[in-house]
């Protein structure tokens, strides 16, 4: 059973979760009704707390979009409108590539709409789920990238002047073939004054601050700090696989926020002491006690990681992903340890890039794979996955956290990588596997897909930050 996304636990189903709202009795929009004179509705994604996520057509500009439709509850109150429209007009203003993007906002049937950018992915609820069924643990590398890129997105959200409420597993997407980490579903986001007149401002009880349940220390009131100590425990569950406090119902978990202290986070993963202060402070009960934004908290996780394990390569920082001029080579990395293989695919790629221009590489592991990637930041990766040393994964986590580790299309080949294995994938977005034996007809055919959907992803704007 996956964790309720209304509340984070994972005992009961959603249907059963006694914080779900009337957003759970709307009655669906059937596909083809046409929402805004905009957005045809073609299929239910999602209930949360605020209302309905759709995938619609949006049939002005040819382009799939998520549809959040609003609960006529929530919509009521005279003063709704106003402030979901302030409040839609502060999101459409973030340009950051770890925030899904408003486009639109509109009334209907008595309530109201956003559209929004439509990322095709699995959250990351879901991924950690699927780790901790297999006693398993997200690599560290992609566990630190992912929170990098999302504490971007929160500074974003925090500049326009809102406060998420709502940072969780649950609300974070994987971007599928990109590996792109997204924060999603700001059905609860508000500005900053109208959260200082609130007492319990709705949120995962699993994840969020006593001050947002109205319990808040010394009267602390919900903030920018009450997104920092969301993102602390979404952290501390990304790192251990469980949340800081799992306490069953929403009052237990409520009290354990307000005065019971986090578990050290070496309680669960030994070879992550040094973590330990970092998250104990961003879980603090005092907001003054926190850091100031999740970047900061970040940086320090960085720094610790960086200091404890000195023989690897240093973590790279984010940086924006330009768009290749005109007439650039397209790059090609093939890593596989058997070097009868590597020439196979070095042939098939000339075969599949013979009218355009083209480079490829090669690397036998995946660190001569990381050292390629860092000076010529592949578009397409052909990866094996069962190699000594560092194994596909290990190696693809590498690839992208360096800064333009995100515009690779990769697909693994291996003849040990089983369907019940691919799990591991998921929380670098990839969503191509072969298995080996392959010939060379069908491994063109594949490199010739993968180079057509870096070329479909030119068109997406020139400053999208990725991976």
């Amino acid at each position: 059973m996956n964790p309720c996304q209304h509340c984070g636990d994972m005992g009961h189903d959603i249907s059963a979760c006694p914080l779900r709202t009337s957003a759970a009795e709307m009655p669906p929009l059937a596909p083809g009704v046409v929402v805004g004179n905009s957005y045809q509705i073609e299929a239910e994604l999602g209930r949360g707390a605020m209302g309905v996520v759709y995938r619609a057509h949006d049939v002005w500009l040819d382009r799939t979009v998520a549809l959040k439709v609003i609960a006529p509850t929530w919509a009521s109150s005279a003063d709704a409108e106003p402030l979901l429209r302030k409040e839609a007009q502060a999101l459409a203003s973030i340009r950051n590539g770890h925030v899904v993007q408003v486009y639109a906002f509109g009334q209907h049937a008595g309530s109201y709409f956003f559209a929004m950018e439509y990322v095709h992915g699995d959250s990351l609820a879901n991924i950690l789920w699927a780790y901790r069924e297999h006693g398993s643990f997200i690599p560290l590398r992609r566990a630190l990238t992912v929170l990098e890129r999302i504490a971007m997105g929160i500074g974003a959200v925090h500049d326009a002047g809102l406060v998420h409420r709502d940072v969780k597993p649950g609300n974070i997407l994987i971007e599928e073939d990109t590996g792109r980490p997204v924060l999603v579903d700001f059905g609860l986001a508000s500005h900053d004054e109208r959260m200082r007149a609130s007492n319990f401002s709705g949120g995962t009880p699993r994840y969020m601050p006593a001050e947002q349940a109205g319990m808040g220390i010394n009267g602390a009131v919900v903030g920018p700090w009450s997104d920092v100590y969301a993102f602390g425990a979404t952290a501390f569950e990304i790192l251990a696989g469980r949340a800081p406090f799992e306490e069953e119902g929403f009052q237990k978990l409520i009290w354990a926020h307000m005065l019971t202290p986090p578990p050290p986070l070496s309680k669960f993963r030994p070879d992550l002491a040094p973590f330990n202060p970092i998250l104990a402070r961003a879980l603090a009960k005092d907001p003054k006690d926190r850091y100031q934004s999740a970047s900061d908290m970040v940086a320090a996780l960085l720094a610790a990681a960086d200091e404890s394990a000195k023989d690897d390569p240093p973590l790279t920082r984010q940086r924006f992903t330009s768009i290749p001029p005109d007439g650039a080579p397209l790059r090609v990395l093939t890593v596989d340890d058997d070097p009868a293989f590597r020439k196979f695919a070095v042939k098939a790629t000339e075969l599949a890039c013979r009218d355009k221009p083209y480079k490829v590489s090669a690397a036998g592991t995946g660190a001569e794979a990381i050292e390629i990637a860092r000076h010529e930041p592949p578009d397409v990766v052909l990866l094996d996955f069962d190699m000594p040393g560092l194994d596909g994964v290990d190696t693809l986590s590498h690839l992208r956290s360096l800064p333009e580790g995100g515009r690779a299309r990769v697909v693994v080949l291996s003849g040990r990588l089983g369907a019940q294995d691919r799990w591991r994938f998921s929380v670098l977005g990839v969503k191509d596997f072969v298995a080996k034996p392959i010939d060379l007809r069908r491994l063109v055919r594949v490199i010739e897909d993968l180079v057509s959907r870096v070329q479909s992803s030119m068109n997406e704007m020139p400053t999208q930050p990725r991976g």
